[in-house]
């Protein structure tokens, strides 16, 4: 018996069949770097440790992923701070960061329907402390907010 997957394939407006199974899509992704007054990573230069930060959300299983220098990714992202981004149009993040300090991120992010039924969220704003903050778009589809405290 051969089981027939119907939902692996979706029809585009030429009506030209796709194959789900066979589509790659890249989603985006969001980081935090945090300096100092002198522009300063502090999580480099040893003031932060990553081990120590602990994230809250106002979803479920807010989280974070630290990217060291070890790993290879594009430099301007080392030592930061990888967020997940949830399915949501607003989300917070509030990041305990080793006892020093508690920062709250408002973000907001729109909702984008691609191919094959797949929706992300793509961050498009970011507000500390009632402060709308850049959010830079340091590569295609990645997102990084720069801290200063």
């Amino acid at each position: 018996m051969i089981p027939i997957l119907n939902g692996c394939s979706s029809t585009n407006d030429d009506n030209d069949e796709i194959d789900c199974a066979l589509i790659d899509i890249a989603i985006p992704s969001l980081y935090v770097k945090i300096i100092d007054s002198t522009n300063a990573n502090l999580i480099e230069n040893g003031t932060i440790y990553p081990d120590k930060i602990e994230v809250d959300g106002n979803f479920q299983n807010p989280s974070f992923r630290f990217i060291p220098e070890s790993v290879s990714v594009d430099p301007e992202f080392f030592n930061t701070l990888n967020l997940f981004i949830p399915n949501a149009t607003n989300f917070q993040y509030t990041l305990h960061l080793d006892d020093l300090e508690t920062i709250v991120i408002d973000f907001t992010a729109e909702r984008i329907s691609f191919i094959c039924d797949v929706t992300y969220y793509e961050p498009s704003k970011a507000i500390i402390n009632n402060l709308e903050v850049e959010l830079i778009e340091v590569k295609p589809l990645r997102y990084m907010v720069v801290v200063k405290i």
